[in-house]
C-alpha cells in the first residue's frame, strides 16, 4: 500500500509548486473517462511516479477541470489498481513491491506455458487475431513512442493466451494481477532504449509458441518472464556474462 509522501518525495502538483508535475490542460470534452485517460497515461509513462500523492485541488487547476469528473476519474483508476485511496490522507499512485512481482513471476512461469499450450488450437484459427492485433498495436505504440499504448498492447498480448486457453480460472488469475503488471511494465519499458525492442521480444515469443514445442515454450517463458528486474537490464547483464 502507498504511504503518505515523506520529506523530499515528489507530490504531484504539490501545494508549494516545488517539484510539481504539470500534465497540461485537457482541451477535449471533459468527462471522467477523458480525465482518467490523461492520468493513466501519466502514470504509465512515468510522469507520475509510484508513491506520488495526487492532490485534487492542484490536479483540477492544472488540467482545467472541475472536481466532480476528477474524483470520478480517480475512482476509475482506483478500480484499475493504478492508484490507492488512503482514508484521511488522499490518493497516491500505486506501488508494486519487488516481492509481489517475484511471486507473480513465479506463477506466470508455471502457468503461462500451460495457457499457451491450451490456446494452441485456437492460435491456428480466426481467434489468432487477438494476439496478432496486440502485436500490431504494440508496434504502432512503439512507432509513436507512446509508452502507455505499448503497455496496453503488451498486456493484451499476454492476456490473449489466457483468454484463448478456455480455462476460466487461469483467466481469473491473470486478471487478479493485471494492475500490478501494468505498473511493472511501466518501469520495465522505460529501461528499453527503443520500444521496438519490446515488440521484437513478443514476436519471438509468438514464433516459438507457433512451433508447438512445449519445452521450447516453457524455456522461452522462463526467459521472458522476470520478477522485479527489468528485461533490458537482464539482457545487458547476460551480454556482459557472455
Amino acid at each position: 500500500m502507498a504511504e503518505a509522501p515523506q520529506d523530499g518525495m515528489v507530490s504531484a502538483l504539490g501545494a508549494n509548486g516545488r517539484n510539481a508535475v504539470s500534465l497540461g490542460r485537457i482541451t477535449q470534452r471533459t468527462t471522467p473517462s477523458s480525465v482518467a485517460h490523461v492520468l493513466r497515461t501519466a502514470i504509465l509513462d512515468g510522469t507520475l511516479q509510484p508513491g506520488s500523492q495526487l492532490r485534487e485541488t492542484h490536479l483540477a487547476t492544472d488540467l482545467g477541470v472541475s472536481r466532480a469528473p476528477l474524483r470520478e476519474a480517480l475512482g476509475i483508476l482506483a478500480e484499475e489498481g493504478l492508484i490507492e485511496k488512503i482514508p484521511y490522507r488522499g490518493a497516491f499512485v500505486a506501488e508494486v513491491s519487488a516481492e509481489g512481482m517475484a511471486e507473480i513471476a513465479s506463477l506466470r512461469k508455471r502457468l503461462e506455458p500451460y495457457a499457451i499450450e491450451l490456446a494452441l488450437p485456437r492460435l491456428s484459427g480466426s481467434a489468432r487475431v487477438k494476439v496478432t492485433r496486440a502485436l500490431e498495436d504494440m508496434s504502432i505504440g512503439a512507432d509513436n513512442n507512446d509508452p502507455a499504448a505499448t503497455i496496453d498492447a503488451h498486456m493484451s498480448f499476454h492476456r490473449a493466451f489466457y483468454e484463448l486457453s478456455g480455462h476460466k480460472l487461469l483467466l481469473e488469475l491473470w486478471r487478479s494481477w493485471e494492475a500490478q503488471l501494468q505498473l511493472f511494465f511501466s518501469a520495465d519499458h522505460q529501461v528499453f532504449a527503443n520500444l521496438h525492442d519490446v515488440v521484437t521480444e513478443h514476436e519471438r515469443l509468438l514464433q516459438i509458441a507457433d512451433t508447438g514445442d512445449l519445452e521450447a515454450i516453457s524455456a522461452e517463458i522462463d526467459r521472458h518472464v522476470h520478477g522485479g528486474r527489468p528485461q533490458a537490464e537482464i539482457a545487458a547483464a547476460t551480454a556482459r556474462e557472455a
